[in-house]
């Protein structure tokens, strides 16, 4: 099973943080279930493979389309695979979606949209033809940024600066203040907040929170043992107690018992490898 990421060319870099392909080969899954914690970022995937549904708060096993936008997922969710893996996605920039294709990204929360609901079905079906195609994941890579290119050669986007603060706290992996951010856009708290949660489909301060757990869930991902009072330093937890309850309340479980439970998948996933693309 291979799980590939391929960087953007420099024009799309403000709006995609990176396009993915996992595809299982010459060896179909059996009854595979991948749990992944909140990432904070929303994107567009294309599957050529097996169908596979989803389960999460507001889905109980959603039957997940063939191609889809993936709002931002507030707790975790778990994927039941059975049979091919081909899948290939664009995973944006938190406030990247909605600059690009001025969606309302609070409405997707929680959600996979099929993609021939919000695009030209035509256009859908043409990228979706020629990346089920090629078997190879850097040309599935190209096309996914052939999709995209598209999109910003006829809008010219800017980022403005909920682009710019919710890049901010990618880059600080959650570990600032609002007031911080407000303080640099010369905005009141109240319509920053309000076209945060429209752009990036969350409020900021619950934004910052997930990112700083995805940053988590991200250190300890494949490990079979953790320095927990270590961890919780590092991401600036008062102390733990208060790191347990944030962990419980996005995974659903303790720390230590996400760490049991994911051992065995980390040796069915390899940890992906990321490529440039020429």
């Amino acid at each position: 099973m291979h799980y590939l990421k391929f960087h953007p060319c420099k024009q799309l870099e403000p709006f995609v943080e990176c396009y993915f392909v996992w595809q299982s080969g010459n060896e179909p899954v059996r009854e595979l279930v991948v749990e992944s914690p909140p990432n904070g970022f929303c994107s567009i995937v294309f599957n050529s493979g097996d169908i596979y549904f989803l389960q999460n708060k507001k889905h109980n096993r959603l039957e997940v389309p063939a191609a889809f936008v993936a709002g931002q997922s507030i707790y975790s969710y778990k994927l039941f695979l059975n049979g091919n893996i081909s899948i290939a996605g664009i995973v944006f920039k938190p406030a990247g979606l909605a600059t690009l294709y001025d969606l309302p990204m609070h409405e997707y929360t929680e959600e996979r949209i099929d993609l021939r609901n919000l695009f030209a079905v035509s256009l859908v079906n043409e990228y979706a033809s020629a990346i089920a195609a090629t078997p190879d994941a850097k040309q599935k890579a190209h096309l996914l940024e052939g999709f995209v290119m598209k999109q910003f050669e006829l809008v010219k986007p800017v980022p403005d600066y909920i682009d710019q603060a919710a890049n901010l706290i990618i880059e600080k992996n959650g570990m600032l203040q609002v007031n911080e951010l407000i303080e640099m856009i010369y905005m009141s708290r109240r319509s920053f907040e309000r076209r945060f949660l429209k752009k990036v489909g969350l409020s900021p301060k619950y934004y910052a929170r997930i990112r700083r757990i995805s940053y988590l869930t991200n250190i300890i991902s494949g490990k079979k043992k953790a320095d927990w009072a270590k961890i919780f330093s590092e991401c600036e937890y008062y102390d733990q107690s208060h790191f347990i309850k944030d962990f419980l309340e996005f995974t659903g479980r303790t720390p230590q018992q996400y760490l049991e439970e994911n051992k065995e998948l980390a040796n069915l996933v390899e940890k992906p490898r990321e490529q440039e693309l020429d």
